[in-house]
């Protein structure tokens, strides 16, 4: 097993999973991983096999969910010391406890990395961001938010317009996105991509609904 100390890999690691998965991080309780497992996960590898996977198993869901140790398979249990009251950790834990020491965050921050029930992906996102090395990466990081914002934007914009025309059979030509082109500054072509997306969406949901 590889394991990264670069911030900038651990960073996009993170993202590209909540990228493909949504909910990954999206635990509530005592199941939201700690900010050691995440940073674990992330400089193992780990999460980038989840980011290619097709969805969360439930083994997948089992590892990510961190130190919930009765759910996870023995070898994924590491123990600090000796006896029956030795701590335990899931391995990806005191990957992350390690990865996080050489990366040179200080004692709060290390604390807040060990908080249970955990501490939020963004947020450790956030502790990476906020490193000496990464003043050069943060520009490249502030970039691509406010294209991902300018995308959520566009986006919603021009669903308002197709739930219109869905809704009273408009037709889905430039002249009904005239005004919402205009004012997004977006190309019709741009638009027609929106179109098959929102289109997609909403036949997976009419048919997740029929199997329901």
């Amino acid at each position: 097993m590889e394991i990264t100390t670069n911030p900038a890999e651990i960073f996009d690691a993170i993202e590209r999973v909540t990228i493909a998965h949504k909910a990954t991080f999206s635990r509530q309780g005592v199941s939201r991983p700690t900010g050691n497992v995440v940073i674990g996960l992330a400089a193992s590898g780990r999460l980038d096999e989840l980011a290619k996977a097709d969805s969360e198993g439930s083994v997948a869901d089992r590892i990510i969910t961190g130190d919930e140790l009765k759910d996870l398979p023995a070898e994924y249990i590491a123990t600090l010391g000796t006896g029956k009251n030795a701590p335990k950790f899931t391995t990806y834990a005191l990957i992350g406890m390690r990865v996080a020491a050489q990366l040179g965050f200080g004692q709060a921050t290390l604390t807040e990395l060990g908080k249970v029930p955990g501490t939020s992906a963004t947020k450790v996102q956030n502790f990476l961001a906020e490193l000496p090395e990464m003043t050069e990466y943060r520009k490249e990081i502030e970039a691509r938010k406010k294209a991902a914002a300018k995308v959520a934007a566009d986006t919603a914009a021009v669903r308002l317009v197709w739930k219109f025309a869905e809704k009273f059979k408009a037709p889905h030509s430039e002249e009904t996105y005239a005004e919402v082109m205009e004012e997004r500054g977006m190309s019709f072509d741009r638009v027609q991509e929106i179109i098959r997306l929102l289109t997609a969406e909403s036949a997976n949901k009419a048919a997740e609904k029929a199997d329901a």
